[in-house]
């Protein structure tokens, strides 16, 4: 009787859409789909930064020009659908579009990168997204949208578009959604072979390589390319990965630190204190090509570095990517052995993993201080799973997440490096036993604008020719040249404690002002910040150091720096710093991407860029292992998890 029923139904339907309904349909997705395809081809010259060359993209890359306009007229139709007025759908998905071009145009000129699914996570912050973002164009955008919403109100009033309430328009409308979401669940299968999506991205011409996002917005567009990072995976499982080579792993480098720990005197490493410190943003800015300055800004860490263990660190981010630095550095793990689509392993890894080592393990006590949101990147959560008892920002409500000094500097709405490094003394007097604290500074975060007092530092040569950059860098030179200052005296008062303490001190990459320069021609130095580990009087005097290190400390990867940190203390290691160490010593600093293939980027201790087929096979090996115990620890079974491997 249902069934009957449920068949009446749609046969009592007049399926017949009407001449004058049919001609208004066709209107209205003719015009989202004119609108969308002047968007995208709007969108593609932000993207490349050039008109002529944004149209000769619509015109050489025609399928994918197609789909992309008819994927965002398909959602644009199925607004319509749900929300039955044309007017606010169109104006919704024109909202949509016009925001997602903004958005990646601005990314473009901060990180020279095309917007992700990763950076989704930002939508919680849109406070201070907003700030970092050219207050210019913004106002134009918000302006333009008004005017819009203004538009589709009166639009609706006079000439109203709406859906006619009969069945059939309802059934209709219904297929349409059902039919749109189908469509888009399955947008994270387009790198899965012999999949739907993936045939229609092979008939495009879809170019998918992940190292390096902007090429491929430039080649793919940035929707597809946003696409393209959907459903992403951790790592690839290497080859020979079983619970018997793991356990031959284990044992070989158990066997490793055994030898190296007949030379090293301190076993409990809880009695010393290691702080790591990110310094936002920080590279000396003489070593940058095609630029001079006319006086150094940063006299005290040049002093600094060269009187104690220092090189550079190479950097896999430009403009951005702090916490992907900030989580190779307290893991050791490698960015460029994960699989290419992974871009954020603080979302990716540590947030879906219900095991996540690091340097943290080794401490009984471990804290973290970030002047700043805890929400960015997710680090509460992800500073939870990793361990740390207290995490202290600006936005921290109870007695472990609330900030002791947060003075902002001088104009600026940041905190400044002084009051942050007053939050890890008052960490020091508060906890008087070995511990480790990790910093993460903010005071040369951009935007890099008018937020000092004076500016006695200029710039000239053809990394800074555009005068607003040049202006940029005026503004960043002074802020460094502050985090020089504070930095010699927070060494200084580190130097009056009784104890021994050990500072890891990184800038975790470049700011992204200046474009002077051809990345493709400088793509090394534009991703090499400096770095320097400092041991205070105390640790000098009492066998809690080995003093300045000067083999394998020149050019490193950010994963390096913890067996240097151990080395440094005179400290034992486990079997995986063991192995660390031997990666530190043995093998080239490795980083993602060299804007040229998939297989990044190794630069050895003379700065010299090689290939993976240059390496001797002990290297080989040595990077194998290395290999399977990132993937057993982050992606694999934890073979090593219960055989005293780690820590």
């Amino acid at each position: 009787m249902e069934k009957k029923q449920y068949l009446s139904f749609f046969r009592n339907i007049d399926w017949k859409i009407k001449g004058k309904n049919t001609l208004t349909i066709l209107r209205c997705i003719s015009l989202m789909l004119l609108e969308t395809m002047v968007i995208v081809a709007i969108t593609q010259m932000l993207q490349i930064g050039n008109v002529d060359k944004g149209l000769i993209w619509v015109i050489m890359h025609k399928k994918i020009f197609a789909v992309t306009s008819l994927s965002l007229t398909v959602l644009g139709v199925s607004l319509c659908a749900l929300i039955g007025r044309f007017w606010t759908s169109n104006t919704i998905l024109l909202t949509f579009e016009i925001v997602f071009a903004f958005t990646n145009q601005q990314k473009l000129a901060a990180r020279s990168e095309t917007l992700l699914p990763s950076d989704l996570i930002f939508i919680k912050e849109p406070d201070e997204m907003l700030k970092m973002a050219d207050q210019s164009m913004l106002l134009k955008i918000i302006l333009g949208i008004i005017m819009l919403i203004v538009l589709t109100v009166l639009l609706e009033k006079f000439f109203p578009i709406k859906w006619q309430n009969l069945k059939r328009f309802w059934v209709i409308r219904i297929v349409i959604i059902g039919v749109t979401i189908l469509g888009f669940s399955n947008f994270n299968k387009i790198n899965t072979a012999g999949s739907a999506m993936n045939d229609l991205s092979n008939w495009m011409g879809n170019k998918i390589y992940f190292w390096d996002a902007r090429a491929a917005g430039n080649d793919n567009g940035p929707w597809l390319t946003f696409v393209n990072f959907l459903g992403s995976k951790t790592m690839e499982k290497p080859a020979g990965y079983s619970k018997q080579n793991m356990q031959k792993i284990a044992k070989k480098y158990t066997r490793k630190a055994e030898q190296i720990n007949k030379t090293r005197k301190n076993k409990d490493i809880n009695k010393q204190t290691l702080i790591y410190v990110l310094s936002e943003s920080y590279s000396d800015p003489k070593r940058v090509p095609n630029m001079k300055v006319n006086q150094n800004p940063v006299p005290e860490i040049d002093e600094i570095r060269k009187n104690n263990t220092s090189g550079l660190m190479l950097s896999s981010g430009y403009g951005g990517g702090t916490a992907n630095i900030e989580y190779g550095v307290e893991t050791s793990w490698d960015l460029q052995l994960f699989d290419p689509s992974m871009t954020t392993p603080f979302t990716q890894v540590v947030m879906k993993s219900n095991y996540n080592s690091s340097v943290v393990d080794l401490f009984k006590r471990k804290n973290a201080i970030h002047p700043f949101l805890g929400t960015f990147y997710q680090r509460r959560e992800v500073y939870k799973r990793f361990g740390f008892q207290t995490f202290r920002t600006t936005d921290g409500k109870d007695k472990n997440e609330k900030l002791k000094y947060q003075k902002k500097i001088q104009k600026s709405d940041l905190v400044g490096d002084n009051d942050a490094y007053k939050n890890v003394l008052w960490q020091l007097n508060k906890e008087r036993r070995g511990q480790f604290i990790n910093l993460a500074t903010m005071q040369n975060h951009l935007p890099f604008t008018d937020k000092y007092n004076e500016y006695p530092f200029e710039a000239f040569g053809q990394a800074v020719a555009n005068p607003e950059l040049k202006e940029q860098v005026k503004h960043y030179m002074q802020g460094i040249a502050l985090t020089s200052k504070y930095t010699k005296d927070f060494l200084d008062q580190l130097d009056q404690y009784q104890r021994p303490i050990t500072v890891v001190w990184y800038g975790d990459h470049l700011p992204g002002i200046y474009d002077g320069d051809n990345m493709n021609d400088y793509y090394v130095p534009l991703h090499e910040t400096d770095y320097f580990i400092y041991s205070n009087k105390y640790a000098r005097n009492h066998g809690d150091s080995i003093g300045k290190q000067t083999d394998h400390v020149q050019v490193v990867s950010p994963n390096s720096f913890t067996a240097l940190a151990l080395k440094q203390m005179n400290q034992k290691v486990s079997p995986f710093y063991a192995m660390m160490t031997q990666v530190t010593e043995q093998l080239p600093a490795q980083s993602r991407g060299n804007n040229d293939t998939s297989d990044g980027l190794l630069v050895d201790k003379q700065n010299k860029v090689l290939k993976e087929k240059n390496l001797t096979k002990k290297q080989k090996e040595l990077l194998n292992d290395y290999r399977l115990v990132q993937y057993d620890n982050t992606t694999g079974k934890h073979y090593l998890k219960n055989m005293h491997f780690m820590k």
